[in-house]
Parts: C-alpha cells; sequence; structure tokens
C-alpha cells in the first residue's frame, strides 16, 4: 500500500467513525421524536374532547332557555364533533385505566345521545335540561383521562430526558475513543515511517563516511519507504561492485549516481506532493469547521427566534382566553339587557292600555258633567221662576222664596264646582293624551333597543367565532415553533460536534504534514547526497582505497 493511500486512510478513518457516531445520535433523536410526537398528538385531541364536551353542554342549556332550529342544529353538530373526535382518539389509549375511562365516557355519551335525539324530535326541553345537567358527568371523565394522559406524558418526558443523558453520554465517550484512536494511530504511522526513515538516513551518513559493509532492513512495506529501502540495498550493493570493479567501471558509477539523482528527485516530488494534498486536506478541514461553526450560530439564532415566537404565541393564547371571557360575559349581559327589554317593552304597553282606558272614562266624565251643568242650569232658572211666583204671593210666599233663594245657591254652587271639575277633567285629558303619545315614543324606542340587543348578541357569538379560530391558529403556531425549536436544537448540536471533528480532522492533518516535510527534507539530503556522489565519480579511482567492502 502505498503512503499516500496510508494517509488518506489515516485521515478518513476518524471521519468514518464521526459520521457513524452522529447517524447512530440522529436515529435515536427521530424516535424520541416520534414517540414525543405521538404522545403530542393524544394530548392534544383529549383537550379537543374536552372543549368539545363542554359546548355539547353549554348548547343543551341554551336550547332548554331559547327552543329554536339554531340551537337544534348547534346541538347536533356537537354531538357529531364529540363522536367524531372520540373515536379518532381510541386508537391511542396505552394504559388500562384509559381505555376504562374510555368505556365509561363511552357508555355515558351513547346515552346522552340517545335520550337527547329523542328529545330533540319531542321537544321536550325539560329531559334536555337534565341531558345538560348529564354531561357534567363526562366532562370530569374526559378531566380525569387528561389527567392520565398528562401523566403518560410526564413520564415519557422523564425517560426523554433519560434517554438523552444516555445519547449524550455515548457521544461524548465517542468522542474521546475517537480522538485518543486518531492520536494513537497517527503517532504509530508517524513512528513507523520516521523510524523507517532515519534507518536509511543513518544507513546512507554509513555509506558517504565510506562503509559498505551497512545492512539495509528488508523491504517491510509496498510504500515510497519500503521501495526507499530496496533502493539502498541495490545501491550499497551496487557501490560494492563499482569499487570492486572500479577501474574498468567508473562511468558506470557516474551513471548509477544519475540514477540515483532521479530516483531521489521522484521521491522528492512524490513526498511534496503528498505534503501539499495533506495540506489541501488540512485547509477543507479547517474550511469544514468554519461552516459547521457558522451554521451552529445560525441554528441558535433560529432556536432564539423560535423561543420568542413561542412566548408571543403563549401570550396571545392568554390573550385571546381573557378575550374570550370577557365576551362570554358581554354575550350574558346582553341577554339580560334582552330580558329586561322585553319586560319593559310588556309594562309599557300595559301601561298605554291603562291611559287609553283613562282617557276614554275621562271623556266620560266631561259628558257626565255637562249633562250636570245643563241640570244645574234648569235648577237654577226653576229658582228663579219659583222666586217669581214668590214675590207674587206676598207674604205668604217668604218661606218659598227663601228655598228658592237657597236652590238658586245651591245651583250656582253646583255649576261652579262642576265647571272647575269639567276643567280639571279637561287637564287630565290632554294630559292623558300626552302621556299616551309619549309611551308610544317609549314603546318605539323600546323596540328598537331590542333590535339593537339581538344585532350586539349577533356580534358577540361572531367575535366568539372569530375568537376561537385565533386561539386554533395560535395553538397551531406554538406546535410548529416547538416542532422547529427542538429540530434546530438537534442541528445546533450536529454542528457542534461536525466542527468538533473537523477539528481533530486538521490537527491530525497537520501531524502528517509535518511528517511529510521531515521526510522530504531527508530525501533532499540523499538527492544532495546523490549529486555529491556524481561529483565525485571522476575521483573516484584516487578514493577507492578508502572504501571497505
Amino acid at each position: 500500500m502505498k503512503l499516500k493511500q496510508k494517509i488518506l486512510i489515516l485521515a478518513l478513518f476518524p471521519l468514518i467513525l464521526a459520521v457513524c457516531i452522529i447517524a447512530y445520535n440522529i436515529s435515536q433523536l427521530m424516535s424520541l421524536n416520534a414517540s414525543t410526537e405521538e404522545v403530542v398528538d393524544s394530548l392534544v385531541a383529549v383537550e379537543e374532547l374536552n372543549s368539545s364536551v363542554q359546548s355539547l353542554q353549554k348548547s343543551l342549556s341554551v336550547y332548554s332557555i331559547n327552543v329554536s332550529e339554531n340551537n337544534k342544529y348547534n346541538i347536533e353538530t356537537d354531538l357529531a364533533r364529540t363522536e367524531k373526535i372520540y373515536n379518532s382518539l381510541q386508537s391511542s389509549f396505552s394504559t388500562d385505566r384509559q381505555r376504562q375511562i374510555s368505556a365509561q365516557f363511552e357508555e355515558k355519551f351513547t346515552k346522552i345521545a340517545e335520550a337527547t335525539t329523542a328529545s330533540l324530535q319531542e321537544i321536550n326541553v325539560a329531559e334536555i335540561k337534565r341531558q345538560s345537567q348529564r354531561t357534567r358527568g363526562i366532562v370530569n371523565d374526559v378531566i380525569e383521562l387528561k389527567r392520565d394522559v398528562s401523566a403518560n406524558y410526564t413520564a415519557m418526558q422523564q425517560e426523554l430526558g433519560n434517554k438523552i443523558n444516555a445519547i449524550t453520554w455515548i457521544s461524548i465517550i465517542s468522542a474521546i475513543a475517537l480522538i485518543i484512536i486518531s492520536v494513537v494511530s497517527a503517532l504509530y504511522f508517524t513512528n513507523r515511517i520516521v523510524g523507517r526513515i532515519s534507518r536509511l538516513t543513518a544507513g546512507a551518513k554509513e555509506i558517504a563516511a565510506g562503509n559498505l559493509n551497512v545492512q539495509f532492513e528488508d523491504k517491510e512495506s509496498d510504500d515510497e519507504v519500503g521501495e526507499l529501502q530496496v533502493s539502498f540495498r541495490q545501491m550499497t550493493g551496487n557501490l560494492k561492485e563499482i569499487i570492486t570493479h572500479v577501474s574498468d567501471s567508473s562511468d558506470q558509477v557516474a551513471a548509477s549516481a544519475e540514477e540515483l539523482m532521479a530516483s531521489a528527485d521522484e521521491t522528492m516530488l512524490g513526498t511534496e506532493l503528498i505534503s501539499t494534498s495533506i495540506q489541501n486536506v488540512s485547509d477543507a478541514a479547517d474550511k469544514q469547521k468554519e461552516m459547521s461553526n457558522a451554521s451552529a450560530s445560525f441554528a441558535q439564532k433560529v432556536l432564539e427566534e423560535t423561543e420568542e415566537i413561542a412566548n408571543q404565541a403563549n401570550q396571545a393564547t392568554t390573550l385571546s382566553n381573557s378575550t374570550n371571557e370577557k365576551i362570554e360575559k358581554g354575550s350574558v349581559y346582553v341577554e339580560n339587557t334582552v330580558s329586561q327589554m322585553n319586560l319593559i317593552q310588556s309594562t309599557v304597553d300595559e301601561t298605554a292600555d291603562s291611559l287609553t282606558l283613562l282617557a276614554s272614562r275621562t271623556t266620560e266624565i266631561v259628558n257626565i258633567l255637562k249633562l250636570v251643568q245643563d241640570i244645574s242650569d234648569q235648577t237654577n232658572l226653576l229658582a228663579l221662576n219659583a222666586a217669581i211666583e214668590a214675590a207674587r204671593a206676598g207674604e205668604a210666599g217668604k218661606g218659598f222664596a227663601v228655598v228658592a233663594d237657597e236652590v238658586k245657591k245651591l245651583s250656582e254652587q253646583t255649576k261652579q264646582s262642576v265647571s272647575d271639575i269639567s276643567r280639571i277633567a279637561v287637564e287630565i285629558e290632554n294630559d292623558t293624551t300626552t302621556t299616551v303619545a309619549s309611551i308610544q315614543q317609549v314603546k318605539d324606542r323600546v323596540n328598537a333597543g331590542i333590535t339593537i340587543s339581538y344585532d350586539t348578541k349577533a356580534t358577540f357569538d361572531e367575535i366568539l367565532a372569530i375568537i376561537g379560530q385565533v386561539q386554533n391558529q395560535v395553538t397551531e403556531i406554538t406546535a410548529v415553533s416547538d416542532s422547529i425549536h427542538s429540530k434546530m436544537a438537534t442541528v445546533s448540536e450536529q454542528s457542534l460536534q461536525m466542527a468538533a471533528v473537523s477539528e481533530t480532522t486538521a490537527d491530525n492533518a497537520v501531524s502528517v504534514a509535518s511528517a511529510s516535510e521531515e521526510q522530504l527534507a531527508s530525501m533532499s539530503e540523499v538527492n544532495t547526497a546523490a549529486g555529491s556522489l556524481a561529483h565525485l565519480a571522476e575521483e573516484l579511482q584516487g578514493i577507492v582505497a578508502k572504501f571497505r567492502t
């Protein structure tokens, strides 16, 4: 195996292990996310069931107060929606307690639904009101079911935390093991390569000193260093042969020296290529580290923004709940206002009828008073005639004259009293007419107020519906924000792990590059020695005696 391939394996081995660790963590996190989503869906479904049952109770209560087709339709809609939500929720029950509560709920709801349907057909308001009270029982069952599901969710959260801690420790231990393996592997291969090159360098120095009895090790590998060992062994043999046959082979020595220089140049070129490749690997690892850090920063920023979105959504939910409660109170106030306006309208109608009757009676009194006034005038006239006759009778008519005078006075007093009563009766009649007109205006305004109150109630109902839609949308936003928050946390953690792996790879690449530079320096020395050998080939005849063969 070539030295370049060994270096690539040394660089890629930690990366492959890191990818395996990351893949394992991702699979575990996806499994945890799936289990979490299932329990969360159950919680949401139970909450929807609770809301639907409470809506059914309210619809039954409203119908018992105000029988109408619209309220009947609301009851039928709530029954259908409750049954649909319950059917979709049945498959998610995971404990015996949940199944027991579910059976109780189903039994009670079936009875209520059947009784309600029959009562709606018969328009039995009393039975509808009783069913409205019975719905409190299934509301309690839903609350118990919600508590059990919440308890399961809490237990699952605890288990989830334990699994996350386990994954964290596995990741930490794996990272430490990966670092140790990478460092040990790098040191092992580096020491092995440098040791072999050092031994070759020592042998070359012995040869340069004139000792051709140096024994080089056998070829230990098929890489460039192994080939260099073979070359040194061949070089030593060739030198011995050259020294032995120096007299007739000086040209051959020079040619061998040139071949040695060419081989050293090729080795240096290969070493330079290896060093360049390792440097590229190091640069790529640094760039990958920077990109991983940037990804982690971006993920952290998105994480903070999703937390802000979740907080805003929770505030919007709280505000919409408060608004919903106030609007419901306002709707109740409007209903009370409508009832009071109806009572006022009834009272005004009765008052108008009484005043009309009073005006009629006043007219009759005026007519009677006119008759009394006519009688008073006749009585006054008769008294005057009686006085005249008494005057004619003289002394015999004095007593009669006194009576006639008293009758006249009484007639005049009666006339004055009748006149006063007539004036008062006319004033009462005029006041009564004015009051009847005012009562009619009040009646018209009461009718207008009732119409406005009904319009206001309808507006409150529309606002309640809109608030409900807003609450649903805010709930969806909160769920989506929580999901994004969880996923971005995973991305941030994985980006940090990738940055750590990239940093380790860059360090390993730097170590290998340093070893390659040392090898390049050694090859440069070999090249220099080969050049010196070519230069000294001309003087070989004089120096050959110095060599020990």
